[in-house]
């Protein structure tokens, strides 16, 4: 029996379980996170750093803020992965050398995980995040006028939230972010709704118009970037050709980045690592191209 379009309820839960739908990849992608695990470790001690800044009363809303070698620089807020149920800031501190030595402060956004909250209330943290980089941009040496947003995964998912958000409506500039560049994120609840990922995210049937960006639409200054590995699985994939279809339909700026051969655990390297098409097209749109 078909649960979502063409996929009976075992295939759609292979689409959203990649370890059990690419077993093979376990072990490149463990020897992965212990290398990124260990150089994020290696800048948190020992480049220059303001860490563990409280934007709200959870213990996980903190933030790691990174500084440009010169004053006034922009910022890339980076929004991190995990399923909205795992993962932290502190692992992709390994991400910030790549902007900082360009020119670009780097800040890495914790927030409350699920089954604790929901997704709207993770949604609700990020926001309170950028609101408080944009109020402190002057203490922490950065142009608040210059905030970029970037995420993978969840926090792909994330990012087109906050590119759809009006800051106006919650104390801050409309204009708040400037770009966004959203890695292979999940940009429509409702298949998630139906498959086991679910016990710990408690999505509701009310929940999916509001925080499917699928269905929203970035606010029309916002340049946004979209990209997906070419190798991830075909959810993965539909989820971003939509977003960019839609997004571009209701006049949003989308470019489309190509990412052969990446897998959802590696693609973050093209973004994270100077020199790499994610990485460059960033800059390029932190630069107003």
């Amino acid at each position: 029996m078909k649960v979502f379009r063409h996929y009976d309820q075992a295939a759609l839960e292979l689409e959203y379980d990649g370890n059990s739908r690419n077993p093979e990849l376990t072990a490149i992608r463990d020897a992965r996170s212990a290398k990124i695990d260990a150089e994020s470790a290696q800048v948190r001690a020992t480049s220059p750093s303001r860490l563990d800044l409280a934007y709200g009363v959870h213990a996980r809303e903190k933030i790691d803020y990174f500084p440009a070698s010169s004053a006034n620089a922009p910022l890339l807020a980076f929004i991190h992965g995990g399923y909205w149920r795992q993962r932290s800031k502190n692992e992709f501190a390994w991400m910030a050398p790549a902007f900082t030595r360009a020119g670009v402060a780097f800040a890495t956004i914790g927030y409350p995980l699920c089954p604790e909250v929901r997704i709207g209330d993770i949604v609700g943290s990020v926001r309170r995040a950028l609101l408080y980089l944009s109020n402190e941009a002057a203490n922490l040496g950065f142009d608040g006028a210059r905030i970029h947003t970037g995420g993978h995964s969840a926090g792909g998912h994330l990012t087109a939230m906050m590119a759809a958000t009006d800051f106006t409506a919650f104390g801050g500039p409309r204009d708040l972010v400037k770009s966004a560049t959203c890695v292979s994120g999940l940009y429509d609840l409702e298949p998630l709704r139906l498959v086991k990922v679910n016990q710990d995210l408690k999505i509701t049937p009310a929940d999916v118009a509001p925080l499917s960006p699928v269905g929203l639409a970035p606010l029309a200054h916002v340049r946004v970037a979209t990209t997906v590995g070419s190798a991830e699985g075909n959810e993965f994939l539909r989820n971003t050709t939509e977003l960019t279809v839609a997004w571009k339909a209701r006049g949003a700026q989308v470019a489309e980045i190509a990412a052969p051969g990446f897998y959802h655990f590696n693609i973050l390297d093209e973004m994270g690592r100077a020199g790499r098409p994610i990485h460059a097209q960033v800059l390029k749109m932190i630069g107003g191209g």
